[in-house]
């Protein structure tokens, strides 16, 4: 089977498509064909002829050119991604590798027959796209592999952007917007469209609504953003086709429907609803969003003193919707008069436009009037003949283009803090956590960065697999408003572990014998003193697995959230100078996780628990996570079934006195990395695997001495 490659060119000079060739550097290696071929050798190549590497990446080096010369076989798919043009280029590898000692620049050559030319990026969904947009030179995709093989067999159409979706939307808005005094009507019109959609399974989280009488079923109520969203979603663009087209026949709007949606902003499939379970809204919170859609509407029709009053005022009477949201489906029903302000877009205008975003209210908590001068600062901006857009369209497509494909080029660890952020791309907030896949509630989610904004240190504990540490990077990047922050840092306590590793303390050299070195504490403290208008984060893993009283040493102290001033400073342990003092900055902050129910740790001092807040994190095996895993194509009934059978296993457990609820089983056990059709089985077949290789040897281990009750357990989770 044919292996699907990513490759980046950062050469503006190298054509791939006139060279026939992908091209890559590594140019002082010579001809790689003369290596022998392991992985061995090729590291033995770059440490002799390319010095300047440092020895830790090596290997990465070494296996991205081993990867080039005998990974990639004739006759697999390689997509290069066109950075100057926001475009793919998709091929075939035409033939085996070749050194090029004639060019100036990428010797290292591998033939391609290009079979796709300039397809817009957004022909791929939202996932697939991030995949592509990997720094890396030379990687393998896996998420986006069945869509590049769909758009091989698919004919080379017209790749200039399309915007004839900014002509339908309007117009079916204005349809839905007849309904609003019958919504019985406009839900059988929906279900209806579903259906001649050929996409009815698309549908099916709008079946599971939450009643007061504690029974499931389809939404009895619904306001048009949410309709529309049911194909603006992170699903595949042929299937938002079909549904926009059944809906344009439904609701008696002429043709031509929508077949591409360059610079439209999609929902998260976790978050597509614009209002909460029926048990928890209030009476008129779908009438609220009803009024925000006419006034937009309103205000696009004509821009005077009541209708911009009108758009604020109800604007801001939506309850518990995320502005950024609300303004994307504005946007959706009005692109002529409206832009969106989803992270993708704000980040753009950040970067690229920092003139403009100064002018701007660019934060996720956005108010009416905030929302109404944004809209009026970027129209100004757009009609003026300096811009470089047309449209509030090709605003958002050239932001999504722009900020998903960065340039290849250093790592990681060779960027400033300022040039690592930009290669992020994205500011990042509570919001972006969910569309990530986290399975809490946004209203959880608050006070817990409410707390590490003023407690300054925080510890996330809870049972194994509720993902911890995962979570405990992301309140770090939403901290500091940008993903993959290079001013969020992770590390690990273990046992051995002491206040000279991680503080400070004396380290052998070749030379003189013992010389004074910061840890990584001192490392970040210093980073964040020498900028202090930014956040800075440290994670800590498994905080309780070392001794941390003792690691942390006098700065326990320090660390405390009213002790981060120069009037507490206090002399360390191993001073470099008699006078120097040290004070922990007040812009960094403490996240800690702690897995409780791991028997080998002890319990955490009462000191350390004074200085953190402590926030428990629970098993999610709810509507979000059938959601998430479902659109992996794992089948949704099953995953009900099993997520109900793991909430009972986990009660067990809870109820059970030598255990309790810290050794529940968590979700990020059955929360699959890979599609359905990547691992080759069926649901049930997954089910089975996980639950024999991962959980039961976890509740042997628990019941050790009882060994009937891991077997009933596992019959239980597997079922008839």
């Amino acid at each position: 089977m044919a292996t699907t490659w990513g490759i980046h060119n950062n050469q503006t000079s190298v054509d791939p498509l006139a060279d026939e060739a992908v091209r890559i550097g590594w140019d002082e290696m010579g001809d790689l064909s003369e290596l022998g071929a392991t992985r061995e050798a090729f590291k033995a190549a770059v440490a002799e002829r390319m010095p300047q590497i440092d020895e830790a990446s090596i290997p990465n080096q070494a296996g991205t050119v081993y990867r080039f010369v005998h990974a990639m076989k004739v006759g697999d798919i390689v997509v290069c991604p066109d950075r100057q043009t926001s475009t793919l280029n998709i091929g075939r590898v035409s033939g085996p590798y070749e050194f090029h000692p004639e060019s100036d620049v990428h010797k290292q050559w591998r033939p391609v027959e290009w079979i796709r030319k300039a397809v817009p990026r957004d022909e791929l969904s939202y996932a697939a796209q991030e995949e592509i947009s990997s720094a890396t030179t030379l990687f393998q995709i896996v998420t986006g592999e069945d869509e590049i093989g769909h758009l091989l067999a698919t004919p080379q159409p017209d790749t200039k952007p399309d915007y004839s979706w900014s002509d339908f939307y309007p117009r079916l808005a204005d349809a839905l917007m007849q309904f609003r005094g019958d919504r019985t009507a406009l839900l059988d019109k929906m279900w209806a469209a579903s259906t001649a959609s050929q996409r009815p399974q698309l549908f099916k989280y709008l079946r599971g609504d939450r009643r007061v009488d504690g029974s499931r079923g389809p939404v009895r109520d619904i306001d048009p953003f949410t309709l529309l969203g049911s194909f603006n979603r992170g699903i595949r663009n042929d299937a938002r086709a079909l549904i926009a087209a059944a809906y344009g026949e439904e609701f008696g709007v002429a043709p031509p429907y929508p077949t591409s949606f360059a610079g439209v902003p999609v929902l998260n499939n976790l978050n597509s609803w614009f209002f909460n379970w029926e048990k928890d809204r209030g009476e008129h919170d779908i009438d609220a969003l009803w009024d925000l859609g006419r006034a937009a509407v309103d205000y696009a029709a004509d821009a005077n003193e009541a209708t911009r009053e009108r758009l604020v005022a109800t604007f801001d009477a939506c309850p518990g919707v995320g502005a950024r949201k609300l303004s994307i489906a504005i946007y959706w029903i009005r692109p002529g008069s409206f832009a969106s302000y989803d992270s993708t877009s704000t980040a753009f205008l950040k970067t690229k436009f920092p003139d403009i975003a100064v002018r701007l209210s660019l934060d996720a908590k956005l108010d009416g009037e905030q929302f109404l001068a944004n809209t009026e600062i970027l129209a100004a901006w757009i009609a003026d003949s300096t811009s470089p857009f047309n449209s509030f369209p090709e605003f958002s497509h050239a932001a999504w283009n722009a900020l998903s494909i960065p340039e290849p080029g250093p790592g990681p660890d060779d960027l400033s803090d300022t040039e690592a952020d930009v290669l992020g791309g994205e500011s990042y907030d509570l919001e972006s956590i969910r569309d990530q896949g986290c399975f809490i509630p946004e209203t959880e989610l608050e006070p817990m960065l409410e707390r590490l904004q003023s407690k300054k240190n925080i510890i996330l504990q809870g049972p194994p697999g509720t993902g911890k540490t995962w979570l405990g990077r992301r309140l770090g990047w939403a901290l500091c408003n940008q993903k993959n922050s290079k001013r969020v840092q992770v590390l690990q306590f273990h046992p051995s572990l002491t206040y000279e590793d991680f503080v400070r303390g004396w380290r052998p050299t070749s030379s003189t014998g013992l010389e004074l070195a910061d840890g990584p504490f001192l490392d970040m403290c210093t980073r964040a003193s020498a900028d202090p208008d930014n956040e800075y984060v440290l994670v800590i893993e498994e905080i309780n697995r070392g001794n941390p009283a003792q690691i942390f040493g006098e700065l326990l102290t320090l660390i405390e959230a009213d002790k981060r001033s120069p009037e507490q400073a206090m002399r360390l342990a191993y001073p470099r100078s008699k006078d120097e003092v040290f004070f922990v900055p007040s812009n960094l902050h403490l996240i800690g996780t702690m897995n409780v129910a791991d028997r080998s740790l002890a319990i955490v001092d009462m000191a350390l628990r004074r200085r953190f807040a402590f926030i428990e994190l629970k098993p999610e095996f709810g509507d979000d996570w059938v959601e998430y895993v479902s659109g992996l194509g794992y089948d949704r009934e099953r995953l009900e079934v099993y997520g109900k059978r793991l909430d009972a296993l986990n009660e067990d457990i809870t109820q059970d006195t030598a255990l309790g609820r810290q050794y529940c089983i968590g979700h990020s056990y059955f929360t699959p990395a890979v599609s359905l059709d990547q691992t080759g089985l069926d649901t049930r077949d997954w089910w089975r695997r996980v639950v024999e290789t991962d959980v039961r040897p976890l509740l042997e281990e628990y019941w050790f001495d009882r060994p009937e009750l891991p077997e009933s357990s596992c019959q239980a989770l597997l079922g008839p």
